[in-house]
């Protein structure tokens, strides 16, 4: 009785290890440049998304667009959250981020497709959007972050009929 040996069969790295492998890939400013270019579009993307169902709540009904802004500016129940409201504005810094950066790459993606000696100058090229994104973020942040530091308006106000009523 004689046996026959079976070929060995091709290794096929599984998802998992491709994803890890792809993610341990040295291929330069380049890779990550269209990495972060395609996730900063996903995340527009979403936001874009969660805008469109928010604004429809205009139309669909009034009282729940109002209860959804009054959430994002920290008030929910009747009730101000600071910790709600910075994650808002948070939240708002990295839409801000994303978008800008999307933006700015998108030009140096533009440059490359009319200029064909452009590719010899990606490293120059994206340290060119990471000085203007930086140039643009750093105020961007500060705006955004700055009114952080007082309570709203709306939470140090108190309504006259809170102020006149009398127990």
């Amino acid at each position: 009785m004689s046996s026959t040996i079976s070929e060995p069969k091709a290794y096929r790295a599984g998802k998992l290890a491709k994803l890890i492998d792809g993610l341990r890939y040295q291929g330069g400013i380049g890779q990550w440049s269209w990495l972060v270019h395609r996730v900063t579009g996903l995340g527009i993307l979403l936001f874009l998304v969660i805008h469109v169902v928010d604004t429809f709540f205009v139309v669909f009904n009034p009282a729940l667009y109002d209860h959804t802004v009054a959430i994002y500016g920290g008030v929910f129940g009747g009730t101000y959250y600071w910790p709600l409201r910075w994650a808002f504005r948070l939240a708002e810094l990295g839409l801000i981020a994303t978008v800008l950066f999307h933006a700015v790459n998108g030009v140096r993606v533009i440059l490359f497709d009319f200029w064909n000696e452009g590719c010899k100058y990606q490293k120059e090229s994206f340290r060119a959007v990471l000085l203007v994104f930086l140039a643009l973020m750093i105020p961007a942040a500060i705006a955004v972050i700055l009114p952080l530091a007082t309570a709203p308006e709306h939470i140090t106000q108190i309504p006259e009929n809170v102020a006149t009523a009398r127990p």
